[in-house]
C-alpha cells in the first residue's frame, strides 16, 4: 500500500477535524422549521408505508436516507442530521481531486499548498460548518456538485473512466437533493462559457481559440462511449431515489411500470408544474420576487459569516486573472460562484441564509489560491528577513482565523439569536428543549389522544391530511404554525387531535395541550395539574403555549 505524502496527510488531518467539528453537539440545537417538516413527513411515510417524490417537500435524498435511519429507531435530532454532517465533514477530501499530478506543472490543477488550503476552507468556513449540521439538502447538493466537478476534472485530465463514472454518480446524487440542482447546472454552463472565452479576452488569437474548441470537441468524441455510460450511471443513481416506496409489487409488472413512470417522467412533470409553472400562475404569482433584495440578502450573509473566504476568493481570482497565465479550474470556480450569486436568488422562493452555501462552495477554489499565496508571501518574507511583509501577512492570516473563529463560536455552537446571520427566522433557541423533554415524558406509553391542539391557527378538520405533502390549502397555515413542534410530537409517537376553540376541548383533556397566546387564559381555566411552557417556534414572534400534565 502506498504511503500518504505530506499533502495527503494534511488533507486527511483537516478532514478528521472537519468531521469532529460537525459531530460535537450535533443535536443541541432544536430542529429548524424546514428540518422539522422533512423529519415529520419522513416519519409519517414510515407509518403509512408510502413515499413518493413531491417537489414542494424538496428532493428525495433526505427522505430516503432518513427512512433508513428512522426505521432503525434513530430518530434523535443528532441522528437525523448525521448523514449531512458526514457529507460536510468528509468534503475536504475532495480537495485532492483538484491537485495537479506533479509539482512541475505550472498550469491546470492546484499546487500542494493550495490543495491543503482548499481542504482547510472546506473544513472550517462557518456557513459550511453550520449547514453541515442542518437537516436540509443544500449542503449535500453543494458537496455533490463540487465532487462532480472534481471527478470530472480528474477524469478529463488523467483520462480516467473511473473518475468519469464517479462524477456521473455525484451528478445523480445532486439531482436527488434539491430543485436548486437546475441552478447549479445553469451556473456550470455559464462558468464553462466564460472560462472558455477568457483566453480570447486575454488576447489569444481566434485561430488558437478555434483550435482549443476543436480539441475539446475531439476529446468529447473520443470519450463518447464513456460519456454515454456515465449518463446511464447518473440516471440509475437518481432513479434509485425517485422511485416511489410502498407501491411496487415485483409480482405485478403493472405496479413496476407505474413506479418507473412516477420516478422519471412523472417526477419531471411534477417539478415543472410546481417549481416553474406554479410560481408564475395565479394565485401563486405572489411568490415572484425582486432580484436585487435577494442578491443583497445572500451577499449580506456571505460578508457577515464568511468575509475572509469572500475576500480571499476575490483576491485569488484577480491574482489568477491578471497573472501571466490563468488556470481554467480557478476561473471556473470563480465564475461558478459569481453566477450562483445571481441564479440561486432567482431560483429561491424565500430570502434565507442557506442560499449562501451554493455560492461559497465554488468560491473555495479561488479562495484556496488566495490563502496559499498569502501563506507563501509570509514564508518568503521570513526567508528574506522582510519584517514589514511578514507582519502584514501574519496580520491578514490572523484576521482570517479570528473572524472565522468568532462566527463559529457565536453562531455554530452558541444559542441562536435574532441578529445572527446563519440560523434563519424559523430556528428555535436552546430553551425549546425543556418543553420537548416534558412533552415526550408526558405522552410516553399514553393511549388515545396524547396531544390536543387548540385554536383556529393550529387546528385542522382532519389530522390525516398532514400525512404527506402537499398539505391542502385549508390546512397549510395550521401545519406551518405547528412546526417544528409537530416533529417532536410525531417522534414521541403521540396521537393528535385539534379543536378551533377552547370550548371544544373534551372534559378529560389529553396529556399535552398546545394553544396560541390568545387562548392561554381560556385553556388554563379548563385545566388542572398542568405545567405551562411558552415556546418560541422561531427567533421572533412565533410563540405557542404548551400545557403538560404533571
Amino acid at each position: 500500500m502506498r504511503r500518504l505524502d505530506r499533502v495527503e496527510r494534511a488533507v486527511v488531518a483537516l478532514t478528521a477535524l472537519a468531521v469532529l467539528a460537525r459531530l460535537i453537539g450535533l443535536g443541541t440545537r432544536p430542529f429548524h422549521w424546514d428540518e422539522a417538516r422533512v423529519g415529520y413527513w419522513t416519519l409519517r411515510s414510515l407509518e403509512t408505508g408510502v413515499y413518493e417524490y413531491r417537489p414542494v417537500a424538496g428532493g428525495p435524498f433526505l427522505y430516503i436516507v432518513g427512512r433508513q435511519l428512522f426505521a432503525l429507531g434513530l430518530t434523535s435530532d443528532a441522528a437525523a442530521r448525521l448523514p449531512v454532517a458526514l457529507i460536510g465533514g468528509l468534503l475536504p477530501l475532495s480537495a485532492l481531486l483538484f491537485r495537479r499530478a506533479t509539482d512541475r506543472e505550472s498550469h491546470g490543477g492546484l499546487s500542494g499548498t493550495e490543495t491543503v488550503a482548499l481542504a482547510g476552507v472546506l473544513a472550517l468556513a462557518p456557513p459550511l460548518l453550520y449547514y453541515s449540521r442542518v437537516f436540509r439538502g443544500d449542503l449535500p447538493l453543494a458537496a455533490f456538485s463540487l465532487l462532480a466537478v472534481g471527478f470530472a476534472w480528474r477524469g478529463w485530465n488523467r483520462d480516467s473512466r473511473r473518475s468519469l463514472y464517479a462524477a456521473a454518480g455525484a451528478v445523480g446524487l445532486a439531482l436527488t437533493t434539491s430543485g436548486f440542482v437546475f441552478a447549479v447546472l445553469g451556473c456550470w454552463l455559464l462558468a464553462a462559457v466564460l472560462t472558455l472565452d477568457g483566453a480570447r479576452v486575454r488576447g489569444e488569437d481566434s485561430a488558437a481559440l478555434r483550435q482549443r474548441v476543436r480539441s475539446i470537441a475531439d476529446g468529447v468524441a473520443e470519450r463518447s462511449v464513456g460519456l454515454l455510460r456515465a449518463a446511464a450511471v447518473a440516471v440509475v443513481v437518481a432513479l434509485a431515489f425517485y422511485l416511489p416506496r410502498g407501491r411496487i409489487d415485483l409480482g405485478d409488472p403493472a405496479t413496476l411500470l407505474t413506479a418507473l413512470q412516477a420516478g422519471t417522467v412523472g417526477a419531471v412533470q411534477r417539478f415543472l408544474s410546481v417549481r416553474v409553472l406554479g410560481r408564475h400562475a395565479p394565485p401563486t404569482y405572489a411568490n415572484d420576487h425582486a432580484l436585487l433584495p435577494f442578491v443583497a440578502g445572500t451577499a449580506e450573509v456571505l460578508l457577515a459569516a464568511a468575509l475572509p473566504v469572500v475576500a480571499l476568493a476575490v483576491w485569488g481570482f484577480f491574482r489568477e486573472r491578471y497573472a501571466g497565465w490563468s488556470r481554467p479550474l480557478v476561473n471556473f470556480g470563480a465564475y461558478w460562484a459569481g453566477a450562483g450569486l445571481l441564479l440561486f436568488p432567482v431560483a429561491s422562493e424565500v430570502n434565507e441564509p442557506w442560499v449562501a452555501v451554493h455560492v461559497l462552495v465554488p468560491a473555495t477554489i479561488p479562495a484556496a489560491v488566495g490563502l496559499a499565496a498569502l501563506w507563501r508571501t509570509a514564508a518568503e518574507s521570513v526567508t528574506v528577513g522582510d519584517a514589514a511583509r511578514v507582519g502584514a501577512a501574519l496580520l491578514l492570516l490572523s484576521a482570517v482565523g479570528v473572524h472565522s473563529g468568532a462566527v463559529i463560536a457565536g453562531e455554530v455552537y452558541d444559542d441562536p439569536a435574532a441578529d445572527d446571520a446563519l440560523p434563519g427566522y424559523a430556528q428555535p433557541g436552546f430553551e425549546y428543549r425543556a418543553a420537548v423533554t416534558a412533552i415526550e415524558s408526558a405522552v410516553s406509553g399514553n393511549e388515545g389522544t396524547g396531544v390536543l391542539y387548540v385554536g383556529e391557527e393550529i387546528a385542522v378538520d382532519d389530522e390525516s391530511v398532514l400525512d404527506r405533502p402537499p398539505v391542502p390549502e385549508r390546512a397549510r397555515d395550521a401545519f406551518s404554525a405547528r412546526l417544528p413542534l409537530s416533529w417532536y410530537v410525531e417522534r414521541a409517537g403521540a396521537e393528535t387531535a385539534s379543536v378551533p376553540r377552547p370550548g371544544g376541548a373534551p372534559e378529560s383533556p389529553p396529556r399535552v395541550v398546545v394553544t396560541t397566546p390568545e387562548h392561554r387564559l381560556a385553556v388554563d381555566d379548563r385545566l388542572s395539574g398542568y405545567e405551562s411552557y411558552a415556546i418560541e417556534q422561531g427567533l421572533t414572534n412565533r410563540r405557542l403555549i404548551v400545557f403538560v400534565a404533571e
